[in-house]
């Protein structure tokens, strides 16, 4: 990655002021392509919104980065989505994570989240998911030998069975600001070493709150894709941040994660093998569009303003 002419920010901020406070003033070039301050301060609040944690300046400005690039590859291969596109992306968004539009729409208004920053959010993954599946989808398609493969894998493999547990949260009964504070304050608090399960007795309005909150055993692949992005990250004992579910907000812990006998599989079901041609196309095609991203990145010309 080139960085030219790197201008440092407290610079800016001694010998123009004016310039410092103007939440629209460049904060990176991506080649021709302008990042403002607004344009990280949304998404910031954004990514905090979904349940980020960390350095999310750090992790808004590497997304921000990386959505310039995925625009700047589509428009080269002209690539445009039709009308409706972003609309039904954002509906998938919604459904992938269980919740409604309007639980979206309450949660973009209840932290000054501009409807465009998610717009641009989800306009870029639709346009990566065109260039990718353009340029990699023949050599992403698993044959029928693939499939026998990964059937025989699969059959002698275990599988990853996660515990968990959660405190949920409906808007319904405190409304959404105050149900959102109130989850942040849960969160520090079981963050910090609280007793998760007498937590979740006095706040989980979830059916699991008389048992600590726990929940029956799942295999980790039955996780959505994004929530168990999320629960991976953690080792046994972490909890998320507070996280959107349909009507409400829940943070979850980790209680344990074992192996379990390989199961059954019935390779002579057609649903079976495309169920999992399905999968096998998912993990390749994500896999080589990660490897053509950091080639794009890598040759971009980023700078610092």
């Amino acid at each position: 990655m080139r960085w030219l002419f790197p201008v440092l920010l407290a610079w800016l901020a001694l010998g123009h002021p004016v310039l410092a406070q103007n939440p629209f003033a460049p904060a990176l070039m991506i080649n021709d392509s302008v990042i403002t301050r607004y344009d990280i301060d949304q998404r910031i609040r954004l990514i905090e919104a979904l349940g980020a944690s960390g350095d999310l300046r750090k992790l808004a400005v590497q997304q921000l980065t990386e959505d310039r690039v995925k625009l700047q590859a589509a428009d080269a291969m002209e690539i445009e989505l039709p009308e409706g596109a972003i609309e039904a992306g954002i509906d998938e968004f919604a459904t992938s994570r269980g919740l409604t539009l309007d639980d979206v729409q309450l949660a973009l208004d209840a932290r000054d989240i501009d409807q465009q920053t998610l717009n641009d959010f989800v306009e870029s993954g639709l346009l990566w998911r065109e260039v990718v599946g353009t340029r990699f989808r023949a050599r992403a398609t698993p044959t029928d030998a693939d499939l026998d493969a990964a059937l025989e894998i699969a059959a002698n493999t275990p599988q990853e069975m996660l515990t968990l547990a959660e405190i949920a949260l409906p808007y319904a009964e405190l409304g959404q600001p105050e149900t959102d504070a109130l989850a942040e304050r849960i969160y520090r608090q079981a963050a910090g070493g609280a007793d998760f399960g007498a937590l979740a007795r006095q706040y989980s309005r979830s059916g699991t709150a008389e048992r600590d909150g726990v929940l029956d055993p799942v295999p980790a692949t039955n996780l959505p894709p994004a929530f168990r992005t999320q629960v991976l990250l953690l080792r046994p004992g972490q909890v998320t941040r507070p996280l959107p579910i349909a009507g409400g907000v829940a943070i979850i812990r980790l209680v344990s994660i074992r192996q379990a006998p390989p199961q059954p599989i019935d390779d002579s079901d057609p649903a079976v093998r495309e169920q999992l041609r399905q999968r096998l196309f998912a993990e390749r095609i994500t896999s080589f569009g990660q490897g053509y991203l950091q080639e794009l990145i890598g040759d971009a010309i980023i700078v610092e303003r």
